[in-house]
């Protein structure tokens, strides 16, 4: 498991306050029946699950503080202790696995192949990220300021993940579908949301960098706002033969 989400990641209260859930419309885009067998994947403290309980889904998440925190808002959906690398399942049991804010923490060369062994032929891979990348005015301005401590620290920005599911023989092409997005909050609800980055949580300039939101965030003259993304959504297809 990559170290900065192991340590970057301790602070599930953090977490549940500050991460946005995800528009209806990326399930929709997915395309979820009640029977659809669905595992949702470094699902965190299931922001995304939640969304997906009208299918027979099960989580999968590394971290015992995010599970606990999952245990106490999901108690009737099972979630296991579990990497996408190495994934506790059957082979082709799954129509559906889901990655939600977590695809570019995974070692790719050996989680592709280990979707590929638990999804069905024909079943879906979907990629789920509330984009940051996209905007522009003061939340562009907002969020570089943490942007500036990323360092090499995994995220979407740098394609990687792209690249390598585009070379994977496992997976066919990759669609996608964007939605926008927002989350109304407060300051102290826009501070929880950069508190809860890995990169943020491990950096010895942790407070200043919080000191820094906050101040920005008080010059905007309002209590609160809304907060916005851009989701998207990438699905594609696991391949009968590889």
């Amino acid at each position: 498991m990559n170290p900065t989400a192991k340590a970057g990641f301790v602070r599930p209260d953090v977490y549940e306050k500050g991460r946005a859930s995800y528009p209806r419309e990326v399930v929709d885009a997915i395309g979820l029946a009640n029977d659809t067998r669905v595992a949702d994947i470094g699902c965190g403290t299931g922001k995304f699950t939640r969304l997906l309980a009208g299918s027979d889904v099960i989580g999968i998440e590394p971290l015992e503080a995010m599970r606990r925190t999952f245990h106490e808002v999901l108690p009737d959906v099972p979630v296991l202790a579990a990497l996408a690398e190495a994934l506790p399942l059957r082979d082709r049991s799954l129509d559906v696995a889901t990655f939600a804010s977590a695809f570019h923490w995974i070692d790719h060369a050996s989680a592709l192949p280990e979707l590929h062994r638990v999804l069905r032929p024909g079943g879906k891979l979907a990629i789920v990220w509330n984009r940051r990348d996209e905007l522009d005015g003061w939340a562009a301005d907002f969020w570089r300021i943490t942007e500036a401590h990323r360092g090499d620290t995994p995220g979407y920005r740098t394609g990687a993940w792209r690249a390598a599911l585009e070379a994977s023989p496992y997976f066919g092409r990759i669609s996608e579908q964007w939605f926008e997005h927002s989350q109304r909050v407060d300051i102290d609800g826009a501070l929880a949301r950069v508190a809860s980055i890995s990169f943020i949580e491990t950096s010895p300039k942790r407070t200043d960098i919080l000191d820094e939101a906050r101040a920005f965030l008080e010059a905007l003259g309002t209590e609160e706002f809304d907060l916005p993304y851009k989701t998207v959504v990438y699905v594609c297809e696991n391949l009968a033969h590889a």
